[in-house]
């Protein structure tokens, strides 16, 4: 009796537990916690926890509030916290500078931290991480970095913190599929689909856009040139340090030769880009083909859209096409009567030492302006007819981050378009007079130059950031998943000049890299010359021997760190706002193709404190130059060099985009 009893008080204990377990668990936790029966936190998890799964504990962060340490009148509070009520700045949005409330609020978290007292930038930066849509909260630390040191320890590179920008959708695919796997895959599918594991490392071969798909009309095969993931991640540096936002008062603040900056920026990038098409013309390819009509970037978002397809670009009439057009008319209009009108009436006259500067304010101030900038992107980036400019699009073209503009032919276009401005300026001067840049007091007698060869180097850099989840299990794993593209790289260079000086004297040396041209044309071909270095050195009187190589050099940046391939120990020479050293020198031919190479020797006037500062940025390949004599000076000299092109063996780890063997 006493038996059966005990049984059927066991089995109706069983079902209430079983009832209770099925309520809510605060609930639940005031049922057990109402008698004698007392359960630990412990307890209580393996309760609610199916069996099998070990529980993991989280230290809940507290709750912040933006109020609690930013006074509540503060301009740049008001504005975040406007922007925060109204959903515009919630974790999961699709983030585009662009987009008038994200910029807006992300402007407003930048003016926070720039200003912010030293005590409080911790508490911001824990508010935001909790609160802010990641992209606009690193995209306000990154630029707040170049204002204050507190507040990022270290920079990484943007193809490292966003994956999604850098590669293809595929890639990305299969990475998750091999996470959700835990690594584990069919060696027949992995064979196929060009994946395999080395210890904990799983790599994952990765070609570049339209690597699948013919397009007839377009052959030049740049894409690894137009998406290289240093050149990319440098161009979000630009926009960084000068965001088309920000407005001229402040920049000039920042740097009064801000605007001749980035108007120099972008010539020696088109200047790069036409050294990169030289091997073409040995191949018998246009490099007028048609590669501008269609574009498919084969990125994806975070969110499972695809970035949009660009078709061709109409020319129908619009109101967003009139408007650009009259801006378009305005300029050359300015440029033709050589002056400018200011809004306050003043009039400015372009002349020879200004032109550069105000073609450049004017030119940002009128395509760059923040609806302007928006149309642009809209016509150019989706083709068609656009896309509403006043819209949040979930899905923004790639002219709509920095990070992949490049990508896209069309911008390359769009950047000598503007550059042509500038052009048909420097036609109505007189070429400017190089003889008094002729020197007698050095004489370049002799020169070294290693054999230069490029090649494709097999470069594997950690995606893991696109499994960033606060779900545990997704992001914990000791496995690394990488994406393995082959970039353009060339072999170790070292130019070495014995420089004959009449006397001790610092001086200015320049070194440009041109297409192939003789000593009577090369001034020609000015903007076609890529700047390499530009520096000053202590000549001593007799004979000095002068080396370059770009290690040597703090012009450039390495990103040899973030190689997963490599074995060997480096040092992190990676700079975001610095050009990527694996860029400067064009792809080159098996059989060789042939450039020129220029070195100019100049004396600094020490009493004028360096008045080779005054020079444009650029000089002497600035605009087309008059050179009286060749021949009587030797301060600068062209050499013919000639750069191979070392052919990719098959890698025994899998295949790439045909172009790139």
């Amino acid at each position: 009796m006493c038996q059966k009893y005990s049984r059927n008080m066991i089995i109706l204990w069983l079902v209430a537990l079983g009832t209770a377990l099925c309520v809510a668990s605060d609930e639940f936790r005031s049922l057990i916690h109402e008698g004698d029966l007392k359960i630990s936190d412990d307890e209580y998890t393996k309760y609610i926890i199916p069996s099998g799964y070990p529980p993991h504990k989280f230290q809940k962060q507290p709750k912040l509030f933006l109020e609690d340490f930013i006074n509540q009148d503060n301009e740049y509070y008001k504005v975040l916290s406007r922007h925060v009520e109204a959903g515009h700045t919630m974790k999961g949005l699709t983030f585009n500078i662009y987009d008038d409330n994200m910029r807006e609020a992300t402007i407003a978290l930048f003016r926070l931290l720039q200003y912010s007292e030293e005590d409080k930038i911790d508490s911001i930066k824990e508010w935001a991480s909790q609160t802010i849509n990641s992209d606009m909260f690193n995209y306000a630390l990154i630029l707040t970095s170049l204002f204050r040191v507190d507040v990022l320890k270290e920079l990484e590179p943007p193809f490292i913190t966003k994956p999604y920008y850098f590669v293809n959708s595929e890639t990305i695919r299969k990475a998750f599929k091999l996470k959700v796997n835990n690594g584990k895959f069919n060696p027949q599918e992995a064979q196929v689909q060009q994946f395999y594991r080395t210890n904990d490392l799983i790599s994952i071969n990765t070609n570049y856009s339209s690597w699948n798909l013919w397009n007839n009309e377009c052959r030049d095969n740049l894409d690894y040139f137009r998406e290289d993931i240093g050149l990319n991640s440098y161009y979000f540096g630009v926009h960084i340090l000068y965001p088309f936002w920000m407005n001229n008062d402040e920049l000039t603040g920042i740097d009064s030769n801000y605007a001749e900056k980035y108007y120099f920026i972008h010539q020696q990038l088109i200047a790069r880009y036409n050294l990169e098409k030289e091997h073409l013309k040995y191949l018998n390819v246009s490099d007028q083909s048609k590669c501008y009509d269609d574009f498919t970037p084969h990125l994806s978002y975070e969110n499972g859209l695809s970035f949009p397809t660009r078709t061709n670009i109409r020319r129908e009439w619009s109101e967003d096409y009139g408007r650009i057009k009259s801006i378009d008319i305005a300029i050359k209009e300015c440029i033709t009567r050589g002056l400018i009108f200011m809004d306050n009436g003043t009039k400015i006259y372009l002349n020879e030492d200004n032109y550069v500067d105000l073609l450049a304010k004017l030119i940002r101030a009128n395509f760059e302006g923040t609806q302007t900038a928006k149309i642009l992107r809209s016509l150019f980036g989706y083709g068609g007819d656009g896309y509403p400019s006043d819209r949040y699009n979930p899905a923004p073209s790639v002219l709509h981050h920095p990070q992949t503009s490049l990508r896209d032919p069309i911008y390359w276009y769009l950047i000598q378009s503007l550059l042509k401005y500038f052009e048909e300026f420097s036609k109505t001067l007189e070429p400017y007079n190089f003889s008094k840049y002729q020197s007698d007091e050095y004489n370049i007698i002799d020169n070294t130059f290693t054999k230069i060869t490029t090649y494709y180097e097999f470069y594997q850099f950690n995606i893991g950031n696109i499994f960033n989840s606060d779900n545990y299990d997704l992001r914990s794993s000791s496995l690394t998943y990488a994406a393995r593209q082959k970039r353009l790289k060339h072999t170790p260079i070292s130019f070495s000049f014995t420089i004959d000086a009449k006397s001790n004297k610092t001086s200015l040396i320049k070194l440009f890299l041109g297409p192939r041209c003789h000593a009577l044309n090369c001034f020609d071909e000015f903007s076609r010359f890529f700047e390499l270095d530009s520096f000053t050195y202590e000549l001593d009187e007799g004979l000095n021997i002068v080396r370059w190589s770009p290690e040597y050099t703090g012009k450039f940046s390495f990103d040899d760190l973030f190689n997963l391939e490599l074995k060997s120990v480096r040092k992190n020479k990676y700079c975001l706002f610095r050009f990527p050293e694996n860029m400067i020198i064009p792809r080159g031919l098996e059989q060789g193709l042939n450039l020129t190479l220029f070195i100019l020797v100049t004396p600094i006037d020490e009493n004028s404190d360096f008045e080779y500062l005054s020079n444009p940025l650029g000089f002497p390949f600035h605009r087309k130059a008059l050179v009286n004599n060749f021949f009587d000076f030797n301060n600068y000299k062209f050499f013919n060099i000639t750069i191979y092109h070392k052919e990719n063996s098959k890698h025994a780890n899998g295949y790439f985009s045909s172009h790139l063997n």
